[in-house]
């Protein structure tokens, strides 16, 4: 069997020049746009793997140099995640707010209702009292003096 290691070689050449290309054409494009830089997006753009960009030395320069240059797109991505995530834990707060307040409502309401059970019960405990004559009063500690 004859090995055909010439053509083997080429192939993969123009492959990965190919593959070098599309990368490079995608950094390009992506600082025109104006869009955030990093590795993940310009392999999803390019249509290659992240560990490719990162095995490759000078796709991984250019895109490390492409990522310093532009700091004000990567700040603004930056603020705008901070101020999603400021914006979602108070989304949160307010609904533990609101179902705290909720909670405070429904249990000042039972406190009524118990405070008006007290109040209609009350009356009728002191009545039934006044009924029975035989209650046993409750005593008055005087000091006892000779003359008792």
């Amino acid at each position: 069997m004859v090995k055909n290691l010439a053509g083997l070689k080429s192939s993969a050449q123009s492959r990965s020049n190919d593959t070098m290309s599309r990368a490079t054409l995608a950094i390009r494009q992506m600082k025109s746009e104006d869009v955030e830089i990093n590795f993940r997006s310009v392999a999803t753009r390019a249509s290659v793997s992240t560990a490719w960009l990162y095995r490759t030395k000078p796709m991984r320069d250019k895109i490390m140099k492409a990522r310093t240059a532009s700091p004000a797109v990567a700040g603004e991505t930056t603020l705008s995640r901070q101020r999603l995530s400021h914006e979602r834990i108070v989304a949160t707060l307010r609904l533990r707010i609101k179902s705290l307040e909720d909670g405070n409502r429904e249990l000042k309401e039972q406190l009524e209702a118990a405070y008006g059970r007290l109040a209609v019960a009350a009356p009728k405990a002191q009545s039934a009292r006044r009924l029975h004559g035989n209650d046993v009063r409750p005593r008055i500690n005087k000091k006892k003096t000779l003359d008792d």
